[in-house]
């Protein structure tokens, strides 16, 4: 991994709390900018999170002290603050564009500060919280860019605001359960966006791209362009729809129900599995009734049929983002699900798009049980914490002190759409 450029030195830890699993990474930075991994955790959740949102305090803090201290153990060290991810409270993403005179002069920091700020007073979150708020691009009398123009001459100095905000009640669950295991907040970040970020190569991310992470109750959904995220969402569904399946179709308890899918399932039928045999323990049987033998087939089936509806509700969102263009070239698919055998296909057929499977960037010291499609949420959580994007620190504003500008949002989207 290259040096990161910026990056504090230290310890930097990262928590992402999903629905099947806890996950922590503690990772050191050293003066170079070298980033190495010390420490993993990872912990199964059972019950604690549905579809992204607390519903079991207890349970939940439980297993992130169990995966913290898995870590801790691991690295050598004990860690007091982390960086959180979070796919909870029905994220939004929206583009906030101003504009702002330079009068001819050469732009300095001062305009573009000046234009941030007039941005952000266009925030209206009413009772949601900021997750970030970010500049996704500059124009200079209307030619945009994403790189800062300092130094640039023009009369107009524009700036798209790129900001996400979620519901405040489902994110404060997820901060008090962190808070309970006696551990501090340094940052909380949107999980798609950390997901795209330890995925998706540098030349993706500039090209245009999107980012697909499956887990097992969340489908996070991340579109870059010119390196910047311009559009993040969160789908209430994933993995454990699948779980919950084929344990309706083959009458067998949910647990095995899991591991027929993890070890038999694939997410294509082929058509040797009419002739494969599988055992199925059946639901409250008992004796000679207890395993069902019945055709491999009957497990793909349903397999390929929940993820062909998946695929294509994913299609429709991307279409509903508007910069589904931007997304056109290249679809990069990871978590849990991305680990079913003929995914990628499956995927490239209901899509329409090319996809590949994305797996974590890999960094100094990540165990190979880490390098995994499952691991790219917290892989990004430690990168976002050594890059420190320029974002948030944003309060709420729940009264808008200006007039944004009229068709901003669709003049930066018509701009990514002729660029990309």
């Amino acid at each position: 991994m290259k040096p990161l450029n910026g990056a504090q030195e230290g310890i930097i830890a990262a928590l992402d709390v999903g629905s099947a699993k806890i996950a922590c990474l503690i990772a050191e930075i050293d003066a170079d900018g070298h980033m190495k991994v010390r420490g993993v955790g990872n912990r199964a959740c059972e019950g604690g999170v549905v579809a992204g949102a607390i519903v079991d305090m207890e349970a939940t803090e439980k297993a992130i002290r169990a995966s913290v201290d898995q870590a801790e153990k691991m690295a050598g060290t004990t860690i007091s603050d982390v960086y959180l991810s979070f796919s909870g409270g029905n994220p939004q993403s929206t583009v906030i564009e101003v504009e702002v005179d330079v009068d001819g002069h050469a732009v300095a920091q001062a305009d573009i500060d000046k234009a941030i700020e007039r941005a952000r007073e266009q925030i209206d979150v009413e009772e949601d919280e900021i997750l970030h708020a970010f500049p996704a691009a500059f124009a200079v009398d209307g030619n945009y860019c994403v790189k800062v123009p300092t130094g640039m001459y023009g009369k107009r100095l524009s700036v798209a605001l790129h900001v996400i905000t979620a519901s405040s009640g489902p994110l404060q669950n997820l901060q008090a359960c962190v808070r309970r295991a006696h551990l501090n907040i340094a940052g909380v970040v949107l999980t798609p966006f950390a997901a795209g970020l330890s995925t998706l190569v540098e030349d993706e991310a500039k090209m245009g791209a999107a980012a697909i992470d499956i887990g097992a109750g969340t489908t996070c959904i991340s579109i870059f362009a010119q390196g910047a995220l311009v559009h993040a969402e969160v789908l209430p569904i994933g993995g454990a729809q699948i779980t919950d399946q084929v344990a309706r179709t083959l009458l067998t308890p949910f647990e095995h129900a899991e591991r027929l899918k993890t070890f038999n399932g694939a997410a294509v039928v082929d058509p040797a599995d009419e002739r494969l045999e599988i055992e199925v323990p059946q639901v409250g049987e008992g004796g000679d009734d207890a395993i069902a033998r019945q055709p491999r087939s009957a497990l793909t089936g349903v397999i390929q049929k929940e993820l062909e509806l998946l695929f294509a509700t994913i299609g429709k969102r991307l279409e509903a983002s508007g910069f589904s263009g931007v997304a056109g070239r290249r679809v990069v698919l990871t978590g849990g699900v991305a680990q079913t055998e003929g995914v990628r296909d499956l995927a490239t057929k209901v899509l329409g798009r090319q996809v590949r499977i994305g797996r974590p960037e890999m960094i100094d010291g990540l165990p190979q049980a880490a390098q995994a499609p499952t691991f790219a949420a917290p892989v990004g959580l430690l990168l976002y914490g050594a890059r420190r994007p320029v974002t948030e620190a944003i309060k709420k504003t729940k009264e808008k002190t200006g007039v944004p500008t009229k068709g901003a949002l669709g003049r930066f989207t018509r701009w990514i759409r002729d660029n990309f």
